[in-house]
């Protein structure tokens, strides 16, 4: 009994070599993992310009270490009083 299986399983292993490669084989699937990879690299750059956008319309036009210089400067007013 455990015969036939392996001459199944065998089979079955054979005929989706078959298959894949009716199909396209791995060419395709390299061709659609970078397509998919591109997609993804767009869509990170399209998200950090958005959240680029979002942060200068939240802190205004000025930039974070503007404001570190400021408080720094405001701290030392405090402190010569």
């Amino acid at each position: 009994m455990e015969w036939i299986t392996l001459i199944i399983s065998i089979i079955a292993l054979g005929l989706s070599i078959w298959a894949m490669k009716r199909t396209g084989g791995l060419k395709e699937m390299k061709k659609d993992i970078e397509s998919v990879s591109s997609l993804g690299e767009s869509l990170r750059k399209k998200t950090a310009d958005v959240l680029d956008r979002v942060e200068k319309k939240v802190r205004g036009d000025e930039k974070p270490e503007e404001k570190i210089k400021e408080g720094e400067a405001i701290k030392k007013e405090e402190g010569d009083r």
